[in-house]
């Protein structure tokens, strides 16, 4: 009985491993996205593609949360 108890948990603790190995490598060799340089270009080609409405919500959304930071740093 303990026999058998403990080949099912050497089994299970191999599948556990194998798991998590596979998991590594597939993480490793994914292929990232670079990150883009142009980030506040990026941005800026988004919000010209809003409408002007659209576009004067985002600008108090942006002038709230630095006008948050800036209190927060003083």
């Amino acid at each position: 009985m303990i026999l058998a108890a403990s080949s099912l948990a050497v089994f299970f603790a191999s599948i556990s491993i194998v798991s998590a190995c596979a998991l590594a490598f597939l993480a490793l060799t994914k292929e990232r996205k670079p990150f883009s340089p142009q980030g506040s270009e990026a941005f800026h080609r988004h919000l010209d593609a809003l409408s002007s409405l659209s576009r004067d919500r985002v600008r108090r959304q942006v002038r709230e949360v630095n006008e948050r930071n800036a209190r927060k740093n003083q």
